[in-house]
């Protein structure tokens, strides 16, 4: 359903606003959760053929799902008007099996693509150099171009594009499921593709002005980076809300419609 009320200018207002509300906390927790996963990062080493490194490689992706998860929800309340409380991470810790499942089947639905694209890529690769002269430049160069824009160039680039389309058709499953735990994952992903159909073109508007935004954090000394971040995530949480506000007042609408239909019939 096209939602009136998704607003990318909205939802840039709305996330600056409840940046500069929330500003030192978000910091705190951004920072937070940076130092604690370099921790983990650090304790694994880098010999990757030790047990060590592959258990606090996995502890890492635990602790990114679970703490992501837990960023998401203090965001949310943040946008109900709650003040953020470390207590929420406690209350989200316990649906960890739930939300590593729904981050397993959002990665395999949206990167599948991607990956026969490579696939494609690197045959359509193969078969170029095994008739081509690496010796002589000027046909290694034209075997090159010709990769990138024939037909298997071209093939890897939509199963590409197919993979952000897909991702970004599944970009609220996690905050639908922190928002309410019932809806289990598959429930969550159906939901998150239900709130994006015909809200792509403004969706997509957004994450343009997420990108530019944070190109600006970036050039403004760097750290500029770490408000622009949080503008960002809160402008996602708001592009959520602004759905969820035009999904009720559709409700809302029709079921004005029907009662006036039932106290005045024809």
């Amino acid at each position: 359903m096209k939602a009136q009320l998704l607003s990318p200018n909205g939802a840039l207002k709305t996330g600056w606003a409840l940046t500069r509300k929330h500003f030192i906390v978000m910091l705190g927790l951004f920072l937070g959760i940076i130092i604690l996963s370099w921790l983990v990062s650090l304790m694994g080493g880098t010999d990757m053929t030790s047990a060590r490194y592959w258990i606090f490689y996995l502890v890492s992706i635990l602790l990114s799902i679970w703490l992501g998860a837990g960023m998401n929800k203090i965001m949310l309340n943040a946008h109900a008007g709650e003040e953020p409380s470390f207590s929420t991470f406690g209350q989200i810790l316990p649906k960890l099996g739930g939300l590593v499942g729904l981050n397993l089947v959002v990665s395999i639905i949206s990167l599948l693509p991607a990956f026969v694209g490579l696939v494609i890529a690197i045959a359509g690769f193969g078969s170029s150099l095994a008739v081509s002269d690496l010796a002589d430049p000027y046909e290694l160069g034209y075997t090159l171009g010709m990769m990138f824009s024939g037909v298997s160039g071209i093939v890897s680039v939509i199963f590409s594009l197919l993979s952000l389309y897909l991702y970004l058709r599944m970009m609220f499953a996690i905050l639908v499921y922190v928002d309410d735990f019932t809806i289990g994952v598959m429930g969550a992903i159906q939901r998150s593709w239900e709130m994006t159909r015909g809200n792509m073109g403004k969706i997509i508007l957004a994450l343009l002005m997420m990108i530019v935004l944070n190109i600006i954090g970036f050039i403004a000394l760097i750290v500029g980076i770490v408000v622009t971040l949080i503008i960002s995530a809160f402008m996602v949480v708001a592009m959520y809300e602004q759905i969820k506000e035009s999904e009720r007042e559709a409700i809302d609408s029709t079921a004005e419609f029907v009662r006036y239909n039932n106290e005045n019939p024809a």
